[in-house]
């Protein structure tokens, strides 16, 4: 008799360790699947920005003078107008918009988030597309008075 219960102990906490060993790797399963996406950098992206904001825009400060982005972008936080009277953050909204469109093989990414915000984290200008669902990549970078442009892309 007792050979017979030792043999049926020996199952009993072999099957208690395996449920343990499951119940363990569903939890480390469940903490890994709730991380966020880590963002890497990309110095395409940071070259982007950079090289962005030497782009002429439709916004003239003078009749002989157009506002690159950067200068639009400075306008823009301080509220000015163009010469057309259009407002300096209407015209970088279209203007950051249209360069996106054409910049972005859109076939390429899943998705793409720039982003500009002035030192009191006031947004500026926002343009996003599609959803993520992939590794994300981005850049951030200091234009002017803590004025602050970033770009996240999901590939």
């Amino acid at each position: 008799m007792k050979i017979k219960n030792k043999g049926q102990e020996e199952i009993v906490g072999f099957v208690l360790i395996i449920v343990l060993v499951v119940v363990i790797s569903l939890i480390f399963l469940a903490i890994s699947l709730k991380q966020p996406q880590k963002k890497l950098i990309n110095t395409e992206l940071e070259t982007f920005i950079q090289s962005s904001l030497k782009y002429t825009t439709n916004c003239y400060e003078s009749p002989e003078k157009r506002n690159n982005l950067k200068d639009l972008i400075v306008s823009c936080n301080s509220g000015r107008k163009c010469l057309n009277n259009k407002t300096a953050c209407s015209i970088l909204n279209e203007t950051i918009s249209d360069m996106m469109k054409k910049s972005w093989s859109i076939g390429s990414i899943n998705s793409y988030n720039l982003k500009i915000y002035s030192e009191s984290n006031r947004t500026l200008v926002q343009a996003r597309y599609g959803n993520c669902s992939g590794t994300k990549t981005g850049a951030s970078v200091m234009i002017l008075g803590g004025i602050r442009e970033e770009i996240e892309v999901c590939k």
